[in-house]
């Protein structure tokens, strides 16, 4: 499996015997629309922000984000997006679970497992620039 197609994602029971990841995959998060859900996993994740705008919850705080950006989650953390200025789109990794541990988002409430939508807003002025 050298190619993973749009809209499926690497998680233990369909990745490569090789493979030490624990899942890998893409997001997006509309400014149309989009949904996301408030979660935490039992490894670490890591995201890496390919194009956009947003602001996250990320280690207990809220950060802006855009494409270039790596955001990093320890095991346990709640992370979400909660808010969009330009669609965001980004790749995906689990680190590998730990004996025991479960796959994919797990939610602290139901609420949070139902997902909401993510408010688009104008770019805020205080949002970094880079050059």
């Amino acid at each position: 499996m050298p190619v993973i197609e749009p809209g499926s994602w690497v998680h233990p029971g369909s990745k490569p015997d090789w493979s030490e990841i624990g899942t890998i995959g893409r997001f997006a998060v509309s400014v149309d629309g989009g949904r996301f859900d408030r979660h935490h996993h039992d490894d670490h994740e890591i995201w890496f922000i390919t194009e956009g705008k947003g602001k996250v919850l990320v280690d207990g705080g809220e950060r802006y984000v855009q494409s270039g950006d790596i955001v990093l989650t320890q095991a346990g953390d709640t992370h979400d997006i909660v808010e969009v200025y330009e669609t965001i789109r980004g790749f995906f990794t689990e680190t590998g679970l730990p004996a025991g541990g479960r796959v994919g988002h797990l939610h602290a409430n139901d609420d949070d497992a139902a997902g909401h939508v993510v408010t688009a807003l104008p770019l805020p002025a205080d949002f970094p620039t880079r050059a």
